[in-house]
């Protein structure tokens, strides 16, 4: 079985595939200092609580925004797997063309993502992946990467206000808002940060459809992404599972 594995810099994400098929995955908390048993210790646990042990996982692929776990994940990898990582740059990998001025800028996630949705797609598209930055990023209908935007994640936007605003009470967690005109402080901040960032959204998705020159699907992955999609039209699809899907593909095709 293959694992994948996607160190960004709020959570690592691994899957494992049992043929074409994502057999389960899991999410830990990314910390700066993890050491290899460690991680070791939390991804046994997390297989073998659905049924699956190392001795299943053969290869393991690798996206990675983090350079400081690089050590971490080949030590993991090398000592429970008993094989050294396979990991996917973006500047380097050759499933998608990158039309980008610096591709070494371009981070593995955007890329794996953006080949697994024109994999499903063949067409334009555009990728909005809602995580710690939330990244927008333009595939041409030939299948090649664009290049995008970035804005804050909206937890990272969130908890700068809770930082700044000190009577303003620490949201935990946000829900679509019935309308945007509150009348309590939670309620308030609820719809001026969802509605708002909708807001964010959808005038992106326009700016960047007009310098496509085309009509893109829009597809959406991370963690908020349902939330967000339940409040816009301008959001076609959810795909949670994007870069697991790109990280099968890129290791099907030997594209790393």
């Amino acid at each position: 079985m293959l694992m994948t594995m996607d160190v960004g810099n709020t959570n690592i994400k691994f899957g494992l595939w049992r043929g074409e098929s994502l057999a389960g995955n899991w999410r830990l908390t990314t910390r700066g200092d993890v050491s290899a048993d460690e991680l070791g210790l939390s991804v046994d646990g997390a297989l073998r609580l659905a049924g699956f042990s190392f001795g299943q996982v053969g290869d393991l692929i690798v996206s990675s925004v983090v350079p400081p776990l690089r050590p971490a994940v080949e030590r993991f990898s090398s000592r429970y797997l008993g094989r050294s990582p396979i990991f996917v740059e973006g500047w380097s990998q050759s499933a998608m063309r990158l039309e980008y001025e610096n591709p070494k800028e371009v981070g593995a996630d955007r890329v794996v993502a953006s080949v697994a949705a024109w994999r499903r797609y063949r067409a334009a598209l555009i990728v909005i992946d809602f995580g710690t930055a939330t990244t927008f990023d333009c595939v041409s209908g030939e299948g090649a990467y664009l290049g995008g935007a970035i804005a804050p994640g909206f937890r990272l936007s969130a908890e700068a206000l809770f930082r700044r605003a000190s009577m303003l009470p620490k949201m935990e967690s946000f829900y679509p808002p019935a309308k945007a005109l509150s009348k309590d402080t939670l309620s308030g901040l609820n719809s001026g940060l969802v509605l708002g960032y909708t807001g964010l959204v959808e005038g992106l998705v326009r700016r960047l459809s007009a310098e496509m020159g085309s009509i893109p699907a829009v597809v959406a992955t991370g963690g908020l992404a349902y939330l967000f999609a339940s409040q816009t039209d301008a959001i076609g699809e959810v795909l949670p599972d994007l870069t697991m899907e790109g990280l099968k593909f890129i290791y099907d095709e030997k594209k790393w």
